[in-house]
């Protein structure tokens, strides 16, 4: 969201020293509840555990495209898998399965036991949207930018609510968790129980099921 949306949301002058802080709260309140970070990230690089299947979860949701493979150093054909469910962040393999990494049991027949992430298998795509506080400087820079937020609307529309629910009148704020004294600094909460029951429903079908743990 840009300072101006947020500003007018909360009826308050885009100068109110508090609104930077709980614009990057209530984002990334809604970015731990979606399960990813929302705004476009491209060419990012994650190495990505398997227990040896044919599906391979990546940490991130949102998944605009697969630009790579690797395992173990070799890039794999693209044809080779396929970007499942951007959502979740899930690939398939079309041949065979994912190489299993992690732990094996020792001895002379040696068994897979718990899979984690070894480097073995790294993924390069681009995720997440254009987001409306992305495109504002590039416009801001250059009017005649033809530039365009691509962020779902209701995805916008739960980051405005979060940032209402975050918001108080000065003093009497449960969601703030740290003021610094002099130099007016606030820290507001950011975890996933603050974003409001109509924001999780907007952002729904955004939601990341399957969150990696290793």
């Amino acid at each position: 969201m840009t300072l101006q949306r947020a500003a007018d949301r909360l009826k308050v002058p885009t100068t109110d020293g508090d609104l930077p802080g709980i614009i990057a709260a209530a984002s990334l309140a809604l970015a731990n509840w979606l399960g990813y970070d929302a705004h476009l990230r491209e060419s990012v690089e994650e190495t990505v555990p398997s227990e040896g299947g044919v599906y391979l979860w990546l940490a991130s949701g949102a998944v605009r495209r697969v630009l790579s493979v690797t395992v173990g150093g070799t890039e794999l054909d693209a044809s080779n898998y396929h970007l499942e469910s951007p959502t979740q962040g899930r690939l398939v393999r079309r041949t065979g399965g994912w190489p299993f990494t992690g732990t094996y049991s020792t001895g002379i027949s040696s068994t897979a036991l718990m899979s984690h992430d070894t480097g073995l298998i790294t993924v390069r795509f681009d995720a997440g949207w254009r987001t409306p506080g992305q495109v504002a400087p590039v416009l801001e820079a250059d009017p005649s930018s033809t530039l365009k937020s691509d962020l779902p609307a209701e995805l916008e529309e739960a980051a405005l609510i979060t940032l209402a629910a975050l918001y108080r009148p000065a003093g009497r704020d449960p969601n703030v968790i740290a003021r610094t004294a002099g130099a007016g600094s606030v820290t507001w909460r950011s975890d996933p129980s603050v974003v409001p029951t109509l924001a999780r429903q907007l952002a729904g079908r955004h939601y990341k099921h399957h969150r990696r743990k290793a």
